[in-house]
């Protein structure tokens, strides 16, 4: 797993290859695919650990209470921040996971943890919102609805500054534009 993460780190997601994996670890590659049928199987189970860590981070963020709707929006927002500046390879993983068919490629055990995950990242962060919201907008949209949006929101940002990074490894907007992007958020919940 520590030899995956080195290449995708060095190659990215894309152009990582099983034989670079057994490579760097120094294995073969039939040993390689003794633990994990194909590239993306191994590449998903990454994702696994950066969810599990994502969730506690998210629990403690739970455990705050009489949070206004902004600061609750405000405590995801750094959970999130948090665990892509923690890893930001395997936050870009999970988010190139998600954007493909990857999910569709994989064990239906492995599936299902990561599905189950994300699904608890978002039970979470709709927690989080809904106490936000309760006294100062009991009538927005759903929390569930909202903590989905939040989440396709910050992975499209992960996405997109990895893009750019690409282009100009030397720019860097991804905090201020996330920062504009939650703001922006805000305000049309305290204006619905």
């Amino acid at each position: 797993m520590a030899a995956a993460k080195r290449v995708c780190v060095s190659k990215g997601f894309g152009r990582a290859k099983i034989a670079d994996v057994a490579r760097e670890a120094e294995l073969s590659v039939g040993t390689i695919y003794l633990y994990f049928k194909k590239k993306d199987e191994l590449f998903a189970a990454l994702s696994v650990r950066v969810l599990k860590h994502l969730n506690v981070r998210l629990w403690r963020a739970r455990a705050r209470k009489d949070l206004t709707f902004e600061q609750s929006l405000d405590v995801v927002k750094k959970a999130l921040l948090e665990i892509y500046e923690i890893d930001p390879h395997m936050f870009l993983t999970l988010a190139n996971l998600q954007a493909s068919e990857t999910l569709a490629n994989i064990t239906l055990e492995l599936q299902r943890k990561i599905v189950d995950l994300l699904h608890q990242s978002f039970d979470i962060i709709s927690q989080v919102l809904r106490e936000g919201l309760e006294t100062e907008r009991p009538h927005a949209a759903a929390p569930a609805k909202l903590s989905l949006i939040l989440w396709a929101l910050f992975s499209g940002l992960v996405l997109w500054e990895e893009s750019k990074r690409s282009l100009d490894p030397r720019k860097d907007h991804f905090k201020s534009t996330l920062n504009v992007a939650f703001e922006v958020f805000a305000r049309g919940i305290v204006a619905h």
